[in-house]
């Protein structure tokens, strides 16, 4: 390994100096004086140079020295000396403007790697003597200091954000109130208390830092199953006749529900305009200037030439992509607007009720059974049309099955066993409501379509989720300019 010396070890000696800088006492007098704090042992050497030389002068007191007793390894700490962790840094960019000056703007500036090795862990062995010339300092200094450590106080060595051994703790093990003796004799050595400190530290080795390469797309594998390069043609032509051409763009998108009641139709805004910027190189004047949002009309210009057949691919956890047309919003270019493919959406589950002849995959609303009442919905329990379906919010009831009034079945009977419960869904048979969906007993994921806002969601087998709209990171959405 190359030569390296980063410091560590004094930052942490440093950090626990820096505890005990600013402690006063109070004289006689009524005056208050700063303890000075220095490193070092009184040994003969370090006592001489205080002393000036001279035999005839004596330490200044009250003061506090701080030094290194002991540095053992802590077994109990070790981790894997062969993890390594990997953190991406995406930097603003720092340039300079006009003025000279140097400033932070809002574009992304360098990105780098780092790849942080395992530290070794040790424990720190600190001392803090407390010299005075009588007990009334000693007891003063002590007072101030012995309530920090309850149990422990925290430092931290740097403010560097990927170093992740920048926090430790100070812990106090033992006092030693005096170093005088007793008796004590015709001599009069400056009384000493001293303070043991462990410090729990970390010592790294050095961080491997990395420009960051990001893979925009992979067109094709360039190797045959038998290990041979594939000819040119091969590698540029699928079977179809079509060259495989992706666009990746490299920001975060939000895809949501369009307000215009067309089942398929879904609206696609750009969550980080700076993300954009710098993916495509957009300039500051190519934006709204009256909010800052950037116009797809913009971005799809710089990202390649788009018509009316152009698709845009969402890629789903279950690995499947989600594929449709698109085009900018007709009154807010802010805003493109997705049609998706019917094949391409997950498939609602068939869920078995008084209905299952009719395959019903849908619920009629998702409600709240506390403050829902169905027989004023319906304006009396005999208009409820059969095979209504709510997906419920709360739970409701109790574990004997007595139900509200107003989930109770023509005949005053309610649902039994605490069905009534939160994420399922219930059903009017003509006569009572049913349990069709309970979330106890279902294995599998399930996909329901909400009829009232067209929106689909899925049970994970813990809660129900919205089943693509949202958030798509950059590398989980693509675009194809001109599709065969």
């Amino acid at each position: 390994m190359d030569f390296f010396y980063d410091g560590q070890i004094r930052r942490y000696v440093t950090q626990f100096m820096r505890i005990f800088i600013g402690f006063k006492f109070e004289a006689g007098d009524g005056k208050q004086q700063t303890v000075p704090v220095m490193y070092g042992d009184l040994t003969r050497q370090v006592a001489n140079i205080i002393r000036e030389n001279s035999e005839n002068k004596m330490p200044t007191v009250p003061r506090m020295a701080v030094y290194v007793t002991g540095l053992q390894t802590d077994p109990s700490r070790l981790s894997d000396p062969t993890f390594v962790s990997k953190v991406n840094i995406r930097e603003r960019r720092y340039q300079e403007q006009d003025d000279g000056t140097r400033v932070y703007t809002g574009e992304q500036g360098k990105n780098v790697t780092v790849e942080r090795l395992m530290p070794t862990p040790y424990t720190l062995s600190m001392k803090c003597d407390i010299w005075t010339s009588n007990t009334d300092q000693k007891l003063q200094l002590l007072e101030q200091i012995l309530v920090l450590f309850n149990p422990a106080l925290e430092i931290q060595t740097t403010d560097n954000y990927v170093d992740w051994t920048s926090l430790s703790v100070v812990y106090l093990d033992s006092t030693n109130f005096s170093s005088r003796s007793i008796p004590a004799g015709t001599e009069s050595d400056i009384d000493i208390c001293s303070l043991d400190f462990t410090i729990p530290i970390w010592i790294s080795p050095p961080a491997k830092v990395k420009k960051l390469g990001v893979i925009r797309s992979i067109i094709a594998n360039i190797f045959t199953e038998d290990g041979d390069v594939k000819n040119i043609s091969s590698l540029v032509y699928n079977g179809d006749g079509s060259n495989t051409v992706y666009v990746n763009p490299r920001f975060p998108v939000l895809l949501f529900k369009a307000n215009n009641n067309q089942p398929y139709d879904y609206e696609l805004t750009i969550i980080d305009p700076y993300a954009a910027i710098a993916s495509v190189g957009l300039d500051e004047k190519e934006s709204v200037a009256s909010n800052k949002q950037y116009d797809w009309n913009a971005i799809l210009t710089r990202l390649g030439n788009f018509n009316a057949n152009s698709v845009i691919y969402f890629r789903q956890p279950s690995g499947s992509e989600m594929a449709g047309t698109f085009a900018i919003h007709p009154t807010d270019p802010k805003i493109l607007l997705v049609t998706f493919d019917q094949d391409t959406i997950p498939s609602n589950s068939i869920i078995e009720g008084s209905r299952a002849l009719a395959q019903q995959t849908t619920i009629d609303a998702i409600v709240n059974p506390t403050t829902f009442n169905p027989i004023d919905k319906w304006n009396g329990v005999n208009n409820i049309p059969v095979g209504t379906r709510y997906l419920l919010l709360e739970s409701i009831g109790d574990p004997d099955g007595i139900s509200p009034d107003a989930w109770k079945g023509t005949d005053g009977s309610s649902l039994s066993a605490y069905e009534l419960k939160q994420n399922n869904i219930v059903e009017w048979d003509g006569s009572s409501w049913i349990t069709v969906f309970d979330t106890a007993v279902a294995d599998n994921t399930t996909y329901v379509t909400n009829i009232r806002t067209g929106i689909q969601y899925k049970w994970d087998g813990i809660q129900w989720l919205k089943s693509f709209e949202g958030e798509y990171a950059a590398g989980y959405w693509r675009l194809d300019p001109d599709p065969a």
